[in-house]
């Protein structure tokens, strides 16, 4: 069968306006989502919701934003041929350093969930990094981001990331 791809690229703390998230004894970092994509064929995905990293707070040195249950999850919806199968690979840990003098260092374990419908409270984990989900008979599927951000040997700064997810019909 031929692999139809669409690669999506989200580059966290690019947009046009920062968003403070952490601030650990005065020190403050900065960190957003933007999200561009390439598209092949018919298999699109659409960005409904950015993650919001401002708003959950730190708990013990880390940002928590789950994807089943939190309202500061990004949320996407995938669009395609109804009833195909895709294949979602994504990246799930990074180390994200402070780009001016690159001492400070932000460790991000990233989470997706899934559902056919737009349904958050009852979308599965995928926890792999790749999973082979099918389209609905309307050809959508929908996919929530969160993860855990450490910022615990954050400095102040801008922490640029690239969080890749791969879509492709197998």
């Amino acid at each position: 069968m031929r692999l139809k791809t669409v690669l999506f690229t989200f580059l966290f703390f690019v947009l046009a306006k920062q968003l403070t998230i952490a601030q650990i004894n005065g020190r403050i970092a900065t960190l957003s989502v933007k999200a561009s994509a390439t598209v092949t064929d018919n298999l699109q995905m659409l960005t409904i919701r950015n993650i919001d990293l401002v708003n959950p707070g730190i708990n013990g040195n880390q940002i928590t934003v789950s994807p089943i249950t939190s309202s500061y999850s990004g949320m996407f919806k995938i669009t395609g041929n109804p009833k195909a199968k895709v294949r979602v690979t994504y990246l799930q840990n990074e180390v994200l350093k402070e780009q001016s003098e690159g001492i400070g260092t932000v460790n991000a374990t990233f989470e997706i969930s899934g559902a056919p419908q737009d349904t958050q409270f009852q979308s599965t984990l995928l926890t792999v990094g790749e999973a082979n989900i099918s389209l609905s008979e309307r050809g959508e599927f929908f996919i929530w981001l969160g993860g855990v951000l450490d910022v615990s040997l954050a400095t102040p700064g801008i922490y640029l990331s690239e969080f890749l997810i791969e879509l492709e019909y197998i």
